[in-house]
């Protein structure tokens, strides 16, 4: 149960609105603006090359359009490219782009642009965006074959290179204005950015707002609205009292306070692409991984699971118990056989027995915040629950991603990890072959939670179609299911916003969580 806010926290909430509304000036009475409140702004560097998701597509999303796109059910459809082909070796791509596609600036878009995006902006020492390293190595040179075609040659066949362009992965595949940044310089650029996307920069106060109007010369079909504002409002509570009060149209909400608003009336967007909510088992095949380097008592922790009794409370009926991960349903090679561990106590019970263990034995549950997911201890309660329930001993231990990330990471990993557990939460990739690679395998450096799909995941990584790839990675996760590897939870919709007022509708695009690249799609109320 919520306990009553104090006078205090209601005086300071009070504060935070009417200093967030402070810069939400009228707008003409015959225009319309979309209204959106954020968490955040991350760094608030608006070059989408060397800033993070979070500023690339949290708060610059409406400017940018992709080459391709994914739809919500994981199909891949032309943006500003219409065609593409791979050459009989995999090593080149042709890409034939959208013809009349206007920068902001109101010049045409051509092959030049998507050079100049793909070989300079995105490999000049200065790029950190999320894939920026994979782009330098993996493209070798982006010929101009005429103003509308681009022929694009690579280190190695890259089959899923079309996916990787696209809205859901990141950034890289955005056009960027040539003309405009080698005359302005990146410096001007990232002051005043522009793209192709359905809204156009209007001006930026750092740490309060950023403003935009819509592109009536937008490729597709222009926005609904005649302007957009996003602004900081970090205070969950004060957002959601701008929302009831009708002073935001839109806003950052978390799965606890999805009851409340709907009472109120407002309407859930969720984000298309689930997140993925598991416990991570750590060095299960290490000589010193204790209890958990069993198999049995790798079943008997996953058997010892209520997973759809966390769904339906802990995570408000907002996703679906979970038989892998972190592989979304879109993803390539998502083994959609695996049925999640059925919750079978008894059991578990028998299984630790079985493996020596019939008091139990003690286990570490590191609890760590690794986004913007609000459950992250609720879950570690509710799990140590119900191991304690079989005779598993939990202790939970609260940390944070920068103190905890060197530990799993080591190779080896370090004693204070190995046969211990931790909750870990995120999206998964377009390319299962890359989850695969990141999560389960030695070679990944990443969690290192498995030893023996090492062979799978090269094989994935070298495959010359998608079809091989899919092929591949589902292999993968059947072995690692079977081996009770981790214990997968659910996958939820643990990006959630909130939306009334002056907007009847928003079509959520899956942009790795993030709504702004798909606030084009908002219809307004009449």
């Amino acid at each position: 149960m919520k306990r009553p806010r104090s006078w205090l926290e209601t005086v300071k909430i009070a504060v935070c609105v009417t200093l967030a509304t402070a810069w939400l000036m009228p707008a003409p009475a015959d225009a319309r603006t979309l209204r959106y409140a954020v968490t955040t702004f991350g760094e608030e560097n608006l070059d989408p090359t060397v800033t993070s998701i979070t500023a690339s597509l949290g708060v610059a999303g409406p400017l940018w359009d992709w080459l391709t796109e994914v739809t919500a059910d994981g199909k891949l459809q032309p943006g500003l490219a219409t065609t593409w082909k791979p050459s009989g070796d995999g090593l080149t791509w042709v890409f034939r782009l959208r013809q009349g596609v206007k920068f902001h600036d109101g010049k045409e878009m051509t092959a030049e642009d998507v050079q100049f995006s793909l070989m300079e902006a995105f490999r000049r020492p200065e790029a950190k965006s999320s894939r920026a390293v994979q782009f330098r190595k993996g493209i070798k040179d982006v010929k101009v074959v005429d103003r509308y075609t681009v022929s694009i040659h690579t280190a190695t066949p890259w089959p899923t290179f079309p996916f990787d362009i696209s809205n859901q992965p990141g950034i890289e595949g955005i056009v960027l204005p040539k003309h405009y940044v080698q005359k302005a310089g990146w410096t001007a650029f990232a002051r005043r950015p522009m793209g192709t996307g359905a809204y156009k920069f209007v001006r930026h106060e750092v740490g309060t707002a950023i403003e935009f109007e819509a592109f009536k010369e937008h490729w597709r079909t222009p926005p609904k609205f005649d302007g957009l504002r996003i602004i900081v409002v970090p205070e969950a509570a004060t957002r959601i009292a701008m929302l009831k009060t009708g002073q935001v149209d839109i806003a950052d909400v978390s799965l606890d306070e999805v009851p409340e608003l709907e009472r109120s009336g407002l309407k859930i967007a969720e984000d298309p692409q689930p997140t993925s909510v598991r416990i991570h088992l750590y060095g299960t095949y290490y000589d010193n991984a204790g209890p958990i380097g069993d198999t049995r008592v790798r079943q008997a922790l996953n058997l010892a699971i209520n997973r759809e009794e966390m769904v339906r409370t802990l995570f408000r009926g907002k996703g679906k118990p979970a038989a892998v991960f972190p592989p979304a349903p879109i993803s390539i090679g998502y083994p959609r056989d695996l049925k999640p561990y059925p919750y079978d106590p008894q059991r578990a019970k028998k299984l630790l027995a079985e493996a020596g263990f019939p008091n139990g034995f003690a286990i570490k549950l590191f609890s760590l915040s690794t986004g913007g997911f609000a459950q992250f201890q609720q879950v570690a309660e509710a799990v140590a629950g119900y191991w304690e329930a079989i005779g598993v001993r939990t202790s939970i231990v609260p940390t944070d991603l920068g103190a905890f990330r060197p530990l799993y990471m080591a190779s080896p990993q370090s004693p204070q990890v190995v046969g211990q557990a931790g909750v870990f939460v995120t999206t998964g990739r377009l390319n299962g072959a890359d989850d695969l690679n990141i999560w389960w395998t030695r070679a990944g450096k990443i969690t290192q939670l498995a030893n023996n799909v090492e062979e799978l995941a090269k094989k994935a990584a070298a495959s010359r179609t998608v079809e091989e790839i899919a092929q591949t990675v589902e292999k993968a996760f059947q072995i690692l299911y079977k081996d009770y590897r981790s214990v997968p939870i659910a996958d939820v919709s643990g990006t959630l916003w909130a939306y009334g007022n002056q907007v009847a509708d928003v079509k959520v695009r899956p942009h790795r969580g993030y709504i702004t690249p798909s606030l084009a799609t908002a219809t307004a109320a009449r």
